[in-house]
């Protein structure tokens, strides 16, 4: 039985809260600074909470695809379409929740890394010297051309049950905490946007501010000005982020919500559509059937 998940944990004790099979643990192998565990993921996986740890996380997808969702505990969900070579990292000071489904024969093969506490310090003190304690990790989702062969490596080390005494492991451990310092961190206070992503803290600013406004028209304009970006620079790096464009962002967080309408109230379809954002009965139709697959009338009668 899965242990209750607290809302904070360390990096050895992380697989209790996880779900899957593990098919590779550093820890049986004794590697020191480096917690590296690779899962085979179940096809579905209904909401679960994953706990904050105090050593930085990064979890990259080696084989196969999924829609995966994950938000604040309580909060707006982010979508994405994850894939081989798609990453996450992430330092994470509160727990958050996570959702995801894969194809029939696409389960998830992922790489799970946590860099102990005492390398990273090491790496933030070289690279950020008497500042340390004022730089934190900038969470990040996509790929890294670089990280992602370290990945590999990590991987295909765990696979040939490399012990921890060997120095192939300490040089893994130095890299990935070189890595991440010198293109996750960041001055805390400063505010930057990473090449292939939007830093999470600005992605739920835009997330929260569509649906507290789905009623109303919702430009990319609008949306760059909360993020202090360009419209056009904005519009690349959600894409990048999120895999899809900023319109068609709110148009899916529109129907979700006429969904929930639909679901939990008896209001007419007219009044729904008005609700999220659309004045035309047969807009709202076509773009409900458009998202959904099926128009507001068939998804009532399904239930």
């Amino acid at each position: 039985m899965k242990a209750i998940t607290p809302e904070r944990s360390t990096a050895a004790a992380f697989p209790r809260y996880l779900t899957g099979e593990v098919v590779g643990d550093s820890v049986a192998l004794g590697w020191q600074g480096l917690y590296a565990r690779r899962w085979r993921l179940p096809r579905v996986v209904d909401r679960f909470l994953v706990p904050a740890t105090p050593e930085p996380h990064i979890s990259c997808n080696l084989r196969g695809m999924a829609e995966f969702r994950e938000r604040d505990v309580g909060g707006v969900w982010i979508t994405r379409k994850i894939g081989a070579g798609d990453l996450f990292v992430t330092r994470s000071r509160t727990p958050y929740e996570v959702d995801f489904k894969s194809p029939p024969g696409e389960e998830l093969d992922n790489l799970s890394i946590h860099i102990a506490v005492e390398p990273f310090l090491t790496a933030l003190e070289a690279r950020y010297p008497g500042r340390a304690n004022r730089v934190d990790v900038m969470d990040y989702f996509g790929r890294d051309e670089i990280l992602w062969p370290i990945c590999l490596t990590c991987a295909e080390l765990l696979t040939a049950r490399v012990p921890g005494k060997s120095p192939r492991v300490a040089a893994l451990t130095q890299l990935f905490a070189a890595h991440l310092v010198e293109k996750y961190t960041n001055t805390i206070g400063r505010t930057q946007v990473h090449r292939g992503g939007m830093p999470i803290h600005q992605l739920r600013k835009v997330e929260d501010y569509v649906v507290a406004h789905l009623a109303e028209e919702i430009s990319v304009e609008g949306l760059a000005e909360l993020v202090e970006l360009s419209p056009s620079h904005f519009a690349h790096v959600f894409k990048d982020t999120t895999g899809m464009t900023p319109l068609q962002f709110v148009k899916r967080q529109r129907i979700t919500r006429a969904q929930q309408l639909i679901r939990e109230t008896s209001r007419s379809l007219i009044d729904v559509g008005l609700e999220v954002g659309y004045s035309s009965p047969s807009h709202f139709a076509q773009v409900f059937r458009q998202v959904a697959g099926v128009t507001p009338t068939q998804f009532r009668s399904s239930l």
